[in-house]
């Protein structure tokens, strides 16, 4: 059903050290998914996830403290419990993302689809680099959206439609969940993060 696209040895890779990739994922997500290596493996981007869930926690944490005034020693205990967290939650929510755009696009996820499809995901990451600022998810949910289509687009080399819809329904599946889960006041403080929430 897809068409894999192999990567040949002249051509230049994209960056998969973390501030490279950042800065491509942000600025030029289109040419650093068509040069992303589809066989690359699975631990960088897993690692590239965990990275930037454990910046949010922290700088979250840290600008909580700032604009509340309480320096207690729960911020001693931020950043182990936060690590834990990160490296165990960010390549399950990866690979749970990674499962329902090939559910939606296959009906079932396959291991030829997985690992390209994780990769992409896990480096699309990057964009949630910016949550912890308050008011930045308004800008950055939608622009990740369209970073998350390009990356599937690119990583199984579909068209733009099938790509939209592969990672649009599960993105905005979890943010329904989200809203039945919490409420819409309580989702808009989410989706917002003013400070001192």
């Amino acid at each position: 059903m897809f068409r894999r696209r192999r990567a040949e040895p002249s051509v230049h890779h994209s960056p998969e050290d973390f501030w490279g990739a950042l800065k491509e994922v942000w600025f030029v997500p289109r040419r650093f998914f068509e040069r992303l290596d589809p066989e690359g493996g699975l631990v960088r981007p897993a690692l590239f996830a965990s990275i930037v869930l454990y910046l949010n926690l922290l700088l979250e944490a840290a600008l909580q403290a700032v604009w509340l005034g309480e320096f207690n020693f729960a911020l001693i205990y931020a950043p182990f419990l936060g690590l834990v967290v990160a490296l165990v939650l960010g390549p399950l929510l990866v690979a749970g993302l990674s499962i329902l755009v090939l559910v939606v696009l296959e009906g079932a996820p396959s291991r030829r689809g997985f690992s390209p499809v994780f990769r992409a995901l896990g480096y699309a990451s990057g964009i949630g680099a910016v949550l912890w600022v308050p008011y930045a998810p308004l800008l950055a949910i939608p622009y990740g959206a369209l970073v998350a289509t390009v990356a599937v687009k690119e990583a199984l080399d579909i068209s733009w439609g099938k790509a939209a819809a592969g990672a649009l329904i599960p993105l905005f599946a979890v943010l329904l969940i989200l809203l039945l889960l919490t409420g819409p006041g309580e989702a808009l403080g989410y989706l917002l993060n003013p400070p001192g929430s």
